[in-house]
């Protein structure tokens, strides 16, 4: 999937994708498309996915990203911004193609164990359960779980996990998309709509490789990790220590490693494409001064 793709031909993806999905798997084995759908559900995928590029999500991050002054002139950059990413971010379809590309990085190794599956099953509904608490909770049990004793076995299974590098992916593209709001709100859209497509997204590629060096981007995008990081250890803290030993020896399979990779890198061309394809669709349909 490239980011010249057109809107509505990538919208048309999902259901393909989907399909291509099933009629891979007999090819791929069985055994991958369950590691696969497992290693999603124990990282969070789809929730996190649904979270930040759901219709509204984005807009939301971004207005959190600016300053104040510009937050009081960007309604209306917002408003394009979710019409936009409302017709290019498609949670299915990329859900799908990163279970997809992870199921590959897999090929060989053996499905889940039930005890594997039953903690990941036990995580999911932790993460679900915390998602679901008022703030006043949240606070609560994480400063319950966080107090309890750091043990290696539950630190080395944060390390093997993607979460906080798939966080930086989310606050990357949130970034992005925030900076052209704010340009398209200050009334300098023109150094953006004079730029040919094909130029245009091999700017965002540009930014895209170039990463954050700004110290005040710098500095939001380590609270952003560790924050990430600091809420995973203590969902980690509530999991009974069998849950977290299976699980262990599951994220130290020959395999995982590879998948680990599949899968934060699917994740950054996912989210890399839609918001490349969403950039172009705002500039492009901004009214020109």
């Amino acid at each position: 999937m490239t980011v010249s793709l057109p809107v509505a031909k990538r919208f048309s993806l999902a259901p393909l994708l989907l399909l291509l999905s099933l009629l891979l798997a007999p090819a791929l084995g069985w055994a991958q498309q369950d590691r696969a759908r497992a290693l999603l559900q124990f990282e969070g995928v789809h929730a996190r996915y649904q979270e930040a590029y759901a219709p509204g999500a984005v807009s939301r991050d971004a207005r959190q990203l600016l300053e104040p002054a510009d937050q009081a002139i960007a309604d209306n950059a917002l408003k394009a911004l979710d019409a936009a990413t409302a017709r290019s971010f498609d949670v299915a379809a990329s859900v799908a193609a990163i279970q997809q590309e992870v199921a590959t990085a897999g090929k060989g190794a053996a499905a889940p164990s039930p005890q594997v599956l039953a903690a990941v099953t036990r995580f999911a509904q932790l993460r679900a359960d915390y998602a679901a608490k008022d703030q006043a909770a949240k606070f609560e049990f994480f400063n319950r779980e966080r107090a309890k004793p750091a043990d290696p076995a539950r630190t080395e299974l944060l390390e093997r996990m993607a979460v906080v590098d798939m966080r930086e992916v989310d606050f990357s593209s949130q970034l992005l998309l925030s900076s052209v709001v704010k340009q398209l709100a200050r009334g300098n859209a023109g150094q953006f709509t004079s730029l040919p497509d094909r130029t245009l997204d091999m700017a965002v590629d540009t930014l895209w490789s170039r990463g954050i060096t700004s110290p005040r981007p710098r500095n939001l995008l380590t609270v952003a990790r560790e924050l990430e990081k600091q809420v995973t250890q203590a969902l980690l803290a509530a999991l009974p220590d069998a849950d977290v030993a299976a699980l262990l020896a599951w994220r130290n399979d020959p395999q995982a490693a590879a998948e680990r990779e599949a899968l934060v890198g699917s994740y950054r061309a996912e989210v890399k494409a839609s918001g490349a394809v969403a950039i172009r669709t705002l500039v492009r349909g901004w009214p020109r001064s």
